[in-house]
């Protein structure tokens, strides 16, 4: 009688614990929102910040989204290029260009980069947010918080946020790469394979050439999986396309590699020079990769995954082990940036490789975080200093992210940037000199501008290209603008040292005076090639000048 009313007792649920647990799963359930919503105010912050500096205008915080934009009109219209009739390769990605397309006509379009960035950014925080509850690293109100905490930091950190604002195809590559580290680690922990992962795989190289490196260490994966029809459909379909373009570009007497590709990566221009060129360039790249503040601890990450993996590849009969398995993709990630990546330029081009990763490395380490996040009493002196512990992991994200955090901070000057130089070189070809021009910055100076314009950066111009190659002399320069018609050459002349024909009068110099983030140079030269043009582009610029924003200046010669 006894027992059973002491049972009755115990099943009787105290209303004061009931509440403290109902109370509890409320604020579990507001941590995620709240990092979202820490997030997008960041994101409004910038773009409010954009506005304000440009008087009201936004710009991207570089010139280039504006040519994967005119080119997108021109693929509306047929043709892959940025002028009717004309062909060119001036996109570093495959896809991009035809995505905008969908927008292209539309007065959504100058915009829909930058809404394709924001989605992405938040389907990236998800994938990462759903990745962290896969790893069950803790459920208890501190590691919620934690793992929301985790997801604004790493956006911030990673430069997630501020690579939203390059307008190009970064985030979108992101958030591809969070979703095959994602897809591997299901099919590794639960032997089931997404169904949606063989296309990402297949899409992540169309977006980013870097892709690549990525795609096929996850594929390789599958195989070892047991999922070898998979893997081989997926790998085919991902050759067939990437093939497919380079045989498009030559179709179209292009090489076989965009232009921006041949002109920015020292191996891919390193190509056509021969082995002796090529090692020297892939040599380069990588000293580039030690010399990077983030580079080497990358390295030295992808020396251990390249050991894991040998460890469990040299264990014949063993099966594999989770951690072997990841170490793949983890080694494939950072060995291609390794030889073909790029770092810098608003610090947009590694942000991928930061976030895989972490991801990857965080799953490598479950164990130790499970053991550091539990709640459990039995190990009091560690569960003490549990705040103590995220506080200081938290510490080291952000410095590990100091140059990222910054550069999201620089988003407005950036964008500033491009308002008070490229913009304004677009209004004036656009609404007073109303020709054919020469530049160097070819993405606002060609978008909705009907006159052709000439690029001298070697990106719209396979010839210009090889002229930059092989450092072309004054001369060469002469006849290639007079051969397209060109009179007039707006261009940084510090990148053509000892190159501008004595012939050209210097008209006029367009700088401004904030400080210098994400343009080449400070101050834009103007020059006409013959003296008739000098004279009307000296009048043109002289009404010209009276239009211009305050941060930018003229000076007239």
């Amino acid at each position: 009688m006894t027992d059973s009313r002491t049972t009755a007792a115990s099943a009787v649920v105290d209303p004061h614990q009931a509440l403290s647990t109902h109370r509890q799963r409320i604020l579990r359930g507001l941590a995620s929102p709240l990092a979202y919503a820490a997030i997008a105010a960041l994101v409004a912050v910038l773009f409010a910040g954009i506005l304000k500096l440009n008087h009201g205008t936004f710009t991207y915080t570089l010139d280039d989204p504006y040519i994967h934009l005119a080119l997108s009109d021109q693929i509306r219209h047929g043709n892959y290029g940025l002028y009717p009739g004309t062909h060119a390769a001036p996109s570093s990605s495959i896809l991009f260009p035809f995505l905008l397309a969908i927008a292209s006509g539309t007065p959504l379009h100058p915009y829909f980069p930058l809404i394709i960035n924001i989605v992405c950014l938040f389907a990236t925080v998800e994938i990462v947010r759903r990745f962290l509850l896969h790893l069950r690293l803790g459920n208890d109100n501190l590691a919620s918080f934690a793992q929301a905490a985790a997801l604004a930091l790493i956006a911030i950190s990673f430069n997630l946020v501020g690579v939203v604002f390059t307008g190009l195809e970064h985030s979108l590559h992101i958030a591809l790469v969070a979703a095959t580290v994602y897809g591997a680690v299901l099919l590794i922990d639960r032997n089931q394979m997404p169904r949606w992962l063989p296309l990402v795989l297949v899409l992540s190289p169309l977006v980013r050439y870097e892709g690549l490196a990525l795609s096929f260490g996850t594929i390789v994966l599958l195989a070892l999986r047991g999922r070898l029809r998979t893997a081989l459909a997926t790998f085919v379909a991902m050759t067939a396309l990437v093939a497919g373009f380079s045989l498009f570009l030559k179709h179209l007497g292009l090489s076989a590699l965009p232009s921006s590709i041949l002109v920015k990566s020292v191996v891919a221009g390193g190509m056509g020079g021969g082995p002796k060129q090529f090692l020297h360039g892939l040599i380069m790249t990588i000293d580039t990769m030690i010399g990077h503040p983030i580079g080497l601890p990358l390295l030295l990450i992808g020396l251990f995954a390249a050991a894991r993996f040998s460890q469990d590849l040299f264990h014949r009969g063993r099966p594999w082990t989770p951690n072997g398995l990841i170490s793949l993709p983890l080694l494939c990630l950072i060995g291609g940036q390794a030889v073909a990546g790029r770092f810098g330029w608003l610090e947009r081009y590694e942000d991928y490789l930061l976030l895989g990763v972490c991801l990857m490395s965080l799953f490598l380490a479950r164990g130790l975080v499970r053991f550091a996040m539990s709640p459990e009493r039995r190990y009091d002196v560690v569960h003490r200093s549990r705040v103590v512990l995220v506080i200081g992991a938290f510490a080291a994200l952000l410095l590990v992210g100091a140059r990222y955090v910054n550069s999201t901070a620089q988003v407005p000057r950036a964008a500033n940037n491009v308002y008070e130089q490229q913009l304004q070189m677009h209004r004036f070809i656009d609404g007073y000199y109303r020709a054919p021009v020469a530049v160097n910055d070819l993405g606002l100076a060609s978008y909705h501008n009907p006159y052709p314009v000439l690029d001298l950066g070697g990106l719209g111009s396979e010839q210009a290209r090889l002229m930059i190659a092989h450092h072309a002399s004054p001369a060469e320069y002469q006849a290639f603008v007079a051969a397209n018609g060109v009179h007039l050459a707006i261009i940084y002349q510090e990148w053509f040292p000892d190159q501008i024909p004595e012939g050209w009068t210097h008209v006029a110099t367009l700088a401004f005076t904030g400080p210098l983030v994400s343009a080449g140079e400070t101050e834009v030269q103007f020059y006409a090639t013959d003296s008739g043009t000098a004279a009307r582009v000296h009048q043109e610029l002289v009404v010209f000048q009276s239009t211009l924003p305050q941060g930018a200046e003229l000076t007239l010669d």
